[in-house]
């Protein structure tokens, strides 16, 4: 009897009270008579586990008889439990992880009293694509847990295109985007790759070496949050404030009569910062700090220029 084998078993019993041998063989897949003989091995190991006979008979525990609480409290089981079917909209195309999570999953579920089913998380986008995000994420988990160096293209800022070859070291969730943390070894440095700007990924043979990361005794961080913060105050349309929200948390939100919002919020001064204003085009209007209006008024301007041929 395996030792994952011999847990779930436990774990059912004290779940179920009592099943049958004939519901424990479709369980795991094998006969009665071995069922009966996991039973016996229990048994002389200390676990009260006991046969009972008649038509409402099967297999049974003790019910005074519990795991011991010191390793998990119900708390951190139905933690785990959630944490790995989280993880397995993930898990990309392997399949022997999902497997792997989904049993593991199966077996804390015996011991949690808890509904497990309160959490779902997806971080693949709506559209199709969302399964090349899982695929992406995959490989680079794969990476990381067998240490080797990847190669990929990827999109610079600038929008240039180049080639590199990265010793990753962590998958970093921030904001509303997903990072690679590693050393470039074309930077010679630790840097953040945003898994969107990835193209032709592929896991090397080469070992990554790992050791780098320990002497970062303060880690990098991605562009959009290393720049300088800074307070703006705005005016948007009352339709238009929940989109807000999205991308920012907004301090103070004031409703005003003539159907806008005065909002108070906090940003890193970066393109990104000045993209996602422009998106929201007329139903905007900054009102501090100065340079952040002046800088937008000059987008704006440039934008306008490209369709005055028209």
């Amino acid at each position: 009897m395996q030792i994952d084998q011999l847990f779930e078993f436990v774990y059912i019993l004290i779940d179920k009270k009592q099943v049958t041998a004939k519901e424990m063989s479709k369980h795991f897949g094998v006969s009665t008579r071995t069922v009966y003989r996991w039973l016996e091995a229990l048994s002389l190991s200390g676990v009260p586990v006991y046969s009972l006979k008649g038509r409402s008979g099967g297999i049974a525990i003790s019910e005074n008889y519990k795991l011991d609480k010191t390793l998990l409290s119900d708390e951190e089981r139905l933690a785990i439990v959630s944490s790995v079917k989280a993880l397995n909209n993930l898990s990309g195309n392997s399949s022997s992880l999902v497997n792997a999570n989904i049993k593991a999953a199966e077996k804390l579920s015996h011991l949690v009293q808890a509904d497990t089913d309160w959490l779902e998380v997806d971080f693949g986008p709506w559209s199709p694509e969302g399964s090349e995000v899982r695929n992406l994420f995959g490989i680079l988990r794969d990476s990381i847990l067998k240490k080797r160096q990847i190669s990929f293209d990827y999109f610079t800022g600038d929008g240039r295109s180049e080639k590199r070859i990265v010793h990753p070291w962590k998958l970093v969730f921030r904001g509303q985007s997903w990072y690679l943390q590693g050393w470039c070894t074309s930077r010679k440095a630790e840097r953040f790759f945003k898994l969107t700007r990835m193209r032709n990924l592929l896991m090397t043979a080469k070992d990554a070496n790992i050791s780098i990361n320990i002497a970062a005794s303060q880690p990098a961080q991605p562009p959009e949050y290393s720049a300088p913060l800074m307070q703006i105050k705005a005016k948007i349309t009352q339709e238009k404030i929940s989109y807000l929200m999205d991308s920012f948390i907004c301090t103070e939100i004031k409703a005003q009569k003539n159907g806008y919002v005065n909002v108070t919020f906090t940003a890193p001064d970066t393109p990104w910062l000045y993209e996602i204003l422009l998106s929201f085009g007329a139903q905007i209007r900054i009102l501090s700090p100065v340079h952040l209006k002046k800088t937008l008024i000059e987008k704006a301007e440039r934008i306008v220029s490209l369709y005055k041929e028209l």
